[in-house]
C-alpha cells in the first residue's frame, strides 16, 4: 500500500525562509533552540489561547496548519507521539503542589500536564469525535506514532490522519 503525506506543519527554531544568518545568530545567542512561534491568533481563538500553554499553543497551530495545506477539515484518526510528553507543564503543577502546600491547586495545570493533552486539545477544537491516541516513549515515539498510522491506513480504518510529534 503506498502512503502520502498530503500536508505539514511545522514550528521550528529554523525560519521558513532559508536565511542563514538568522539561523546562527538563533543558534550562538541561546544556550538551546527557541521555536519562532506563529501569530496564534490565525489558528486559535484569542481568549483560548490565554488559558494555553505554550506547547498546546504550538501543538495545535501546527495541526491546524497541516490541516489546512492538506485541505482537510476533519481528520479520521489523531496520533500524537512526545518524547516527554509536556514536562514544563507537569514541573509547574508539581511546584505548585508544593508550594500551596496541596490547597488551592488551579485545575488547568493538572489538565494541561498529562501527556495526552495536545492530542485532546486538537480533538477538541476541530470537534473531532474519531480516532485519538499519543504515544510516549521517549526516542520511539515518532515510530510509535508513524506505525500506528500506517496500520490505520492499511486497515481502511482512517483515510486523513493527523500525526504531531514533538520532543522535549
Amino acid at each position: 500500500m503506498d502512503i502520502f503525506i498530503k500536508g505539514l506543519g511545522n514550528i521550528s527554531p529554523l525560519p521558513a525562509s532559508e536565511n542563514e544568518n538568522q539561523i546562527i545568530s538563533n543558534i550562538s545567542n541561546n544556550s538551546y533552540l527557541k521555536c519562532i512561534e506563529p501569530d496564534y491568533k490565525q489558528f486559535i481563538n484569542p481568549a483560548m489561547a490565554r488559558r494555553m500553554s505554550r506547547i498546546l499553543k504550538m501543538g495545535v497551530s501546527a495541526a491546524k496548519m497541516c490541516l489546512a495545506d492538506a485541505k482537510v477539515e476533519v481528520p479520521d484518526a489523531i496520533v500524537t507521539a512526545t518524547g516527554l510528553g509536556c514536562i514544563e507543564d507537569t514541573e509547574k503543577f508539581i511546584i505548585n503542589i508544593i508550594q500551596n502546600d496541596e490547597k488551592l491547586l488551579p485545575p488547568t495545570s493538572f489538565i494541561q500536564s498529562t501527556h495526552n493533552t495536545i492530542g485532546a486539545q486538537i480533538a477538541l477544537d476541530l470537534k473531532c469525535h474519531n480516532y485519538n491516541i499519543t504515544y510516549v516513549n521517549r526516542g520511539s515515539s515518532f515510530e510509535a506514532g508513524l506505525l500506528d498510522s500506517m496500520m490505520l491506513l492499511n486497515e481502511k480504518e482512517a483515510q486523513m490522519f493527523c500525526l504531531a510529534a514533538w520532543m522535549k
